[in-house]
């Protein structure tokens, strides 16, 4: 399902000059506004699926994965960017109300990310109805959502011509009312979670409208299985790598999320460990795909969303950290 532009893979290929992203910074560090902000994602009912439809026998492969059932993946966003531009194809993850989580690279390779508009509750962008056939009945899903974009704030140390740092976060026009179709996905806010990605050879499930075995985008959400290797090129430990045997993320999942479910506030839930950022030229199987660990940039995500929340006033203004 990935690899954004050439020039990111090409660049970020020979480049190696970043520092990663200090550690969890300690919750004594953090201001009441971020605990606040903390407080608010371990209330809300992450990560679960309140309507899900059994998935389909037959499922069309798709570089090594399958199609998303209807309501399964209910935290995907799709963004919408008017552009032809294949690298302006982005996907992100709604972290709570008013939050989703991208990739940086989405906003600054496209020339009218200004206009995104980010979709809610899609799993087949060629369809104006997401339905499926469940016992011989057919199963629609509630209509898709549209949303504008109030503030994307990208990571400070983002740089196009560097690698790392490819995080960004969209904080929407109005707050999002959560219905079986849209759900947030949890973050992992423990310990044992923030510790999760260190253990190589976990699996994860990558989803996203990236490109097919055939090279055209996927109409509707598709997922993808893929095991976690230590990094052999230099990327620091901001950095998850994955070198699959038959999958692969391809142009277009850019800011997906890269998920797991595990147990999580008493119940199993769907948690986000990565978010999708670059990869090989070429995508399929054996080709090297990277993303960005989500453990790692947890304080930066809380500290950026309890700047631009409701929490405080006058903080919708842009700066030199947004687009």
């Amino acid at each position: 399902m990935h690899s954004p532009p050439a020039i990111i893979a090409l660049v970020w290929g020979i480049v190696y000059l970043s520092c990663p992203p200090s550690s969890e910074a300690g919750r004594e560090d953090w201001t009441a506004d971020e605990r606040l902000v903390y407080e608010q994602l371990t209330q809300q009912d992450c990560g679960v699926l309140t309507n899900l439809i059994p998935a389909q026998r037959l499922r069309r492969r798709i570089t090594g994965g399958r199609k998303s059932s209807l309501m399964s993946q209910p935290w995907m966003a799709f963004l919408h960017i008017p552009s032809d531009m294949e690298m302006c194809r982005c996907g992100g993850a709604l972290i709570s109300e008013r939050f989703v989580l991208t990739a940086a690279h989405c906003f600054k390779m496209c020339p009218r990310s200004r206009e995104i508009k980010v979709w809610l509750g899609e799993l087949d962008i060629s369809s104006t109805s997401d339905c499926t056939t469940y016992n011989y009945q057919l199963v629609c899903a509630p209509p898709v959502e549209e949303f504008t974009i109030e503030n994307w704030i990208l990571h400070e140390e983002f740089n196009l011509f560097y690698p790392g740092y490819d995080i960004a976060l969209i904080r929407l026009n109005k707050k999002v009312v959560f219905k079986d179709h849209i759900r947030p996905i949890c973050l992992p806010l423990t310990d044992e979670l923030l510790a999760f990605t260190l253990q190589l050879g976990k699996p994860y499930m990558a989803v996203g409208w990236g490109k097919t075995e055939s090279s055209s985008f996927a109409n509707s959400t598709m997922e993808v299985y893929i095991n976690t290797e230590k990094c052999t090129d230099g990327r620091d430990t901001s950095y998850l790598c994955a070198n699959g045997d038959y999958v692969d993320t391809c142009t277009g999942d850019s800011g997906g999320p890269l998920i797991w479910s595990t147990l999580f506030l008493g119940k199993a839930r769907t948690v986000q460990f990565g978010v999708v950022s670059t990869g090989s030229q070429e995508c399929g199987a054996g080709q090297k795909a990277y993303y960005m660990d989500v453990p790692t940039f947890v304080p930066w995500i809380i500290a950026k969303m309890a700047e631009f929340s409701d929490l405080k006033p006058n903080l919708l203004t842009l700066d030199a950290n947004t687009v």
